[in-house]
Parts: C-alpha cells; structure tokens; sequence
C-alpha cells in the first residue's frame, strides 16, 4: 500500500485541449468528456488537468484526471487498461451512464494492476455508454500515453507478477432434480492463470485451488430492488491442470500439477457436481489459501446435497424485476502469498426456468470477469453506493448501498455486504440513525450453509441476526466467536443484507462493520447512504414538565402534545419526511385539534430553553425570529404543511444546513373554556436541517 503525500497540487484549468500527439484525447471536465466508440488503442494525455470534483466517486484519488465518453460496442465483459500504454502509476475507473457520475455508479476502479499500470473487467452492454476516467496516484503526475479497450473475453492482461489465478468463463449447468424442499445446479469453469509464475496444482495435498459457486437473486420487493445471496455449493479441489488457452496463449510447464504462464484449465459442471469428492468451505482460511487436506467429509444424500443449493421458495422464472447471476471464486495459496487473490470471482447471468417443484438452470450473457456477483448491482439499478473494505492482514469486503423513496416522506435502505476472503468475518453492522428518525420494517437476509458445512460436521448456525436500536445506531449483530464457533458469521464466499425504512432521506456517511474473529482493528467503516438528521424531535409539552398551563388544562404526559382544548385533547404537532435543503421533503402534521384555522410558524430558538410560557389556552414554544409558514383549516382535527401548491419548509422558511429551527401550530378555539383568548398551541417541534 502507498503511503500518503502531503503534496498539493494548485492550478486554475477547468479544462483543456489536448496538445503535442495529434490524436491525444481526453477532457479534464467529464461534462464535457471526450466522445469515443468501440475497440482498439486511444491516445490520451493528463497534461494541463487539475483534479476533478468527482474523487469521491474513485477507488483511490485520480489526480490531474481526463475524462471518456465510451459508447461500447458489444455486449459481454470489457477490458480497459494502461498496461503497455504509460509508465505513469496510473489510476482508472468506469462508471454506468452517459454523464458525470453520481455516487454509486462506478463499475471498477483500480491503482496497481500491471506494475504501476491499471487494468479493469467489466460488463457492458453494445450502444451504451460509459465514462472513463483516467488519472494518476501521485498528484504531482501528469503523462502522455494511450490506453485500450475491448471485449474482457478472450483478453489476455499484461501478467502479473507471481501466480494470479482468475475465473475466465462460467461455462455449462448441471441441473439436479429437486428434493426435500431444494433445488440444485452445478455450473462449469475455466480457470486462467494470467501471472508471470506458475500456479501449484498439486493433487492430495492443500497446495492446490479449491472453486465454488454462488447464485444470487436482484429483485424488486415493494418498489425496493434487493440484491440477495440465496444459494452455495460446497467445493472442488483441484487434482490435475489442463493446457488451455481460454485467456492468453498458453506456455506448457509440461507438468500437469502445475497451471502455467497463460494456460487454462475447465473443470465441467458434471465434474464439479459430483457429489462425493466436494469439500465444506469452513475448513479454508481465504486470506491465506490454506486449509486441512484432506477435507471433512461428512454423510450426505439427496440429488441436491453439496452442490449449489436453493430453496424451492427463494426461486421464481427470470423476467420483469427478478433476475439470477452466479458467481464462482477460486482459492489458492501461491496466489494469495502473491497478493493477488482480490480478483479470484467472476460472475455471469443465469436464467431460472420451470415451475413450483422444480427449475432449470441456464447460463446466458457473457461471463464478467475479475467482478463479484454484487458489482452487478450498480449495472442493474442507479444509484448504488459500492466500497471497497479492505482489512489489514486479512481480506476484502464489500458493501453496496441503496435508498428508494417509497413517497410520503418515507425512504428504504438496502445494504448488501459480501466476504470475499476475509477469514475474519462480519459479526456485525451498524448504521447510524440520528435523534428523531423513525425507523420502521427492520429486516436481514442470510445464505444458508448445508449438509454438515461447519466445525465438527455440523453446519453454520443459521439463526438471524438480532437488530438493536440504540445509542444513535441501529445495529444488527451474531454470536461472538467464544459463544459459538459455528455463529452466523458473514463468511468467505457469502453475502449477508440490512434493510430498514426510515422517515428521513439519505446523506453520504460511513456503516461500520464489526469483524467477527479478535484482532485489530476490530471493525471497519464503509461510505454508504445513510438517515439524515431525522425529522426532528418533540419538545414543550403541556403536561406540566415545561411551563404550568394557564388554568391546570394540562394534558396527560406520554402523548407529547400541548395542553388541553375545548375537546379535552391536546393539539399535536409531529413531522415526517426529510429535512434536508437539497432534497427537502419534511412535511409537518398537526392532529388532534378542533376544526378551525392553524396557523404553522417557525421560529429560531425555543422558548425559556424548551419549557415554554403561557400563551392563550396553551404554552408558546418556538420562538426567536418568527416566520409564519401558512394557514390550513383543520378537518378532522387535522392539517399540514406543507400541502396543495405550499412552497417546501425550507424554502419559505429561508432556511441553510446547519440552521436548528422551530414548529408550532397556532390555532383558534372558539369555546372559552379556560381563558378568554380562545385560542391554543400545539407542542413544539425542533429540526436541525441539513445538506
């Protein structure tokens, strides 16, 4: 890992032509990226570029960046890629869409891949277009070069060094018959070694790969999508490798215990589906490679045991909103001591046909290579807020992230996180929820492991996670280590989903996930949407904790309204929605009031520090500087602001991030039955607004 720089780089250009090569391209502002089209060698130069605003947007900062507009020109895997091009330490992303990118639409992002060069996979489809970005780690950088794009199948990358073993194609189903509730497939794959150094392939010892495979399920549940794991196999040790050249050109090591420079080898789905020889995934350590050789094997039976499993109930036929993707991920040891395990998935789509009792697998698509299953997300659905994790001495996570308004000021987080090759494991997530938000609809979503996977023959527990809300975060959590060596761990190869409703927007922030195994560091955070400050908090009620009301009318404590009025009910003010300026959608209720005028004001401070001071048949709350919002007429003993053609809260109330402003509902009542002044207040309501 680099260590960082304290070095700045001061320059006014917010954009430039290109000078020097006749053919060097790229725009230092993406708005008006340079336009290209299909395959083949771009020139490209940095010089003159300044840093661009969407560096939140990259894996690591691109420094002194240009920008692409691509149109693709097939459909399937892409490769794109400096290697060869510079010998700059260049930095490269691509993101879905036509325009700057927004949060959440990167697709791949890389420093390092060939040396101090980049290269990326991912999946594209023909006609569309991508933005391309292209910069340097070292802020003081800029370079004149070229880089290239083509289709990811059947690319051969500049090696890397020491032994790489990537997923080159998914390749052929086995469909089980179903059984006891489950279904199951096998899927074929190639394995490529595209380092610089033979893999070891050692049969009968644990200096060989093991593959598995994954099946994954994007859905759209109550206008929410979800990205969800809901099948595993158990795994193929390798015995013997092959001399093909299904990604570069193969040079034979004459040795079939070896994977040579460039060669592949394809184990069938009618190999890797048979059942006997298939090994649990408990026993690997992915952040080494190592494991216990040979495997437990404990009994089994069933057409469906050890191979990619599936309840019945999670699945359904491709179409509408619903589709299916597997992924496979090889495990090895050189390959880890070589660091160069965190490009050991590759996925690929898979129609799901058929009825109730049973379904057919069938590949479809091409196969992304060097992509986990759940970077497909961002691809199927904007918006989506995909972070690396990585732990120090130990492995890779990542966490996506999506918020859906479901209208009327409620919102759906979705996060997704996967395990590539942590042996730590997730134990934990939290997201922060500030003072005042509701959150509703709690849930969680698990893989479950099978047939004896787990310490002693017995499988991973797979009881849910416990949800708490407490401390300003919501956190989801399993049993430690010491309570149970077989707790519902977020394992290697497994992807685990959160999900809430909340009655505020989202805010770029950070969710922490906590590692399951002791060591340091013992959590790790992750940028994600998050609840913005909540819709605020209740405050000066009529119940005699603040200001006495003016003639005993107080109301009952617990309900957190104001005092009493001539219907023997206290006037309440809540709010929902998000009080956020850029997207504000906060919308204050008035309830239990009789069926009159209501005047909705704002203030800027409470008033006596919160307690209040007698005001008409009420206490006067909100205070400072006051602006009257609107006036409703009650029906049903109930209005709101804003309604109808109302301007937003913050908007007539002139409000900026950061302001803490005040709400309260003043109203008429006719009925003299305190004071003379016949009228009366609701509670007050506080709101910190935000970006």
């Amino acid at each position: 890992m680099k260590s960082s720089l304290s070095l700045f780089l001061a320059c006014s250009a917010s954009s430039f032509v290109a000078t020097g090569n006749a053919g060097a391209q790229g725009a230092n502002d993406c708005s008006v990226a340079t336009p290209i089209s299909g395959n083949g060698t771009f020139s490209v130069t940095t010089v003159g570029a300044t840093d661009s605003p969407q560096q939140s947007n990259s894996c690591v900062p691109a420094h002194n960046d240009v920008w692409f507009r691509w149109t693709a020109g097939h459909t399937g895997a892409a490769l794109f890629q400096t290697c060869g091009g510079t010998t700059a330490d260049s930095v490269i992303a691509a993101y879905a869409g036509s325009v700057c990118p927004a949060s959440g639409s990167q697709m791949a992002c890389v420093d390092d891949t060939c040396g101090l060069q980049s290269s990326i996979s991912f999946p594209v489809t023909a006609g569309n277009d991508y933005m391309l970005q292209l910069g340097s780690w070292n802020p003081l950088e800029t370079w004149t070069g070229t880089f290239t794009l083509g289709p990811g199948t059947g690319g051969c990358p500049t090696p890397s060094i020491g032994p790489d073993i990537i997923i080159g194609d998914l390749t052929g189903v086995l469909n089980a018959p179903a059984g006891g509730g489950l279904d199951a497939f096998a899927v074929g794959v190639g394995a490529c070694n595209v380092g610089d150094t033979v893999v070891n392939w050692w049969a009968n010892t644990n200096l060989h790969p093991v593959v598995g495979y994954n099946l994954y399920r994007y859905k759209v549940v109550d206008g929410a999508a979800r990205f969800e794991q809901i099948g595993l196999s158990w795994l193929k040790h390798g015995f013997g490798a092959a001399t093909e050249s299904l990604c570069c050109a193969c040079q034979n090591p004459n040795n079939s215990q070896l994977l040579g420079v460039g060669c592949s080898d394809t184990y069938s789905a009618d190999l890797n589906g048979t059942q006997a020889p298939l090994g649990p995934r408990w026993q690997i350590d992915a952040s080494t490679g190592v494991f216990a050789y040979p495997p437990a094997n404990p009994g089994w039976s069933g057409t469906t045991a050890r191979r990619c499993e599936v309840s019945l109930s999670d699945l359904e036929p491709t179409g509408g909103t619903t589709r299916f993707f597997c992924e496979g991920q090889y495990v090895t040891q050189d390959d880890v001591t070589a660091d160069n395990h965190d490009n050991n998935e590759s996925y690929r789509e898979i129609a799901v046909t058929g009825g109730v009792s049973n379904y057919d697998f069938t590949l479809v698509g091409s196969t992304a290579r060097m992509l986990s299953a759940i970077q497909a997300w961002p691809i199927l659905q904007t918006g989506v807020t995909l972070t690396d994790v990585h732990v120090p001495g130990d492995g890779r996570f990542l966490v996506g992230s999506r918020t859906t308004s479901l209208g009327g000021g409620l919102f759906h987080y979705e996060y997704a996180v996967h395990n590539m090759n942590s042996d730590r494991n997730g134990g934990t997530f939290s997201v922060p929820i500030p003072a005042g938000v509701l959150v509703t609809n709690i849930g969680f979503h698990d893989v479950t492991h099978r047939n004896g996977d787990g310490p002693g023959n017995v499988s991973i527990d797979g009881t849910d996670w416990t949800a708490t809300l407490a401390g300003g975060s919501l956190t989801w959590s399993t049993q430690t280590e010491a309570q149970n060596v077989r707790a519902n761990a977020i394992r290697w190869g497994t992807t685990y989903n959160f999900r809430f409703d909340a009655d505020a927007g989202p805010v770029s922030g950070n969710v922490d996930l906590g590692l399951w195994k002791s060591g340091a560091p013992a959590s790790a955070a992750a940028a994600a949407d998050v609840p913005a400050g909540g819709s605020g908090q209740s405050y000066c009620h009529g119940d005699g904790s603040g200001a006495p009301c003016p003639c005993g009318n107080n109301s009952p404590p617990s309900i957190d309204a104001g005092c009493l009025n001539s219907l023997g009910a206290g006037g309440a003010l809540s709010a929902i929605g998000s009080p956020s300026i850029s997207a504000d959608t906060l919308v204050l209720q008035g309830t239990s009031m009789p069926d009159s005028s209501a005047l909705y004001f704002q203030g800027t401070a409470r008033i006596a520090g919160g307690a209040g001071a007698a005001f008409g048949d009420g206490l006067r709350c909100a205070g400072g500087t006051t602006v009257r919002l609107g006036t409703k007429t009650n029906v049903g003993g109930a209005s709101s602001y804003p309604a109808g053609g109302d301007l937003p809260i913050s908007v007539r109330g002139n409000d900026a991030a950061g302001d803490v402003r005040t709400y309260q509902v003043w109203y008429r009542n006719a009925a003299a039955f305190c004071t003379t002044d016949t009228f009366n207040l609701t509670n007050g309501w506080e709101v910190i607004w935000q970006n």
